[in-house]
């Protein structure tokens, strides 16, 4: 399952950056559906998903500078 946010601009001063959160089987690295994690088992495997493996992918962009050029 992968559960993807978009950036976000909270009050003009603070930025959420985007990120995506793979939630993953902690035995055999297989992707966990919403049922599955629902009921704590991987269906694949049979281990127990109460504390599923997260792999966290984080896109931060710079803030853009501009500069101003004065020429006479």
């Amino acid at each position: 399952m992968i559960i993807a946010k978009q950036a976000q601009d909270l009050d003009g001063q603070v930025v959420e950056v985007a990120h995506k959160v793979e939630i993953l089987c902690p035995n055999c690295d297989r992707d966990v559906d919403e049922a599955e994690l629902a009921a704590q088992v991987c269906s694949d495997c049979g281990h127990d998903l109460s504390e599923p493996k997260q792999s966290v992918e984080i896109h931060a962009t710079s803030i853009p500078l501009f500069a101003i050029t004065f020429t006479q």
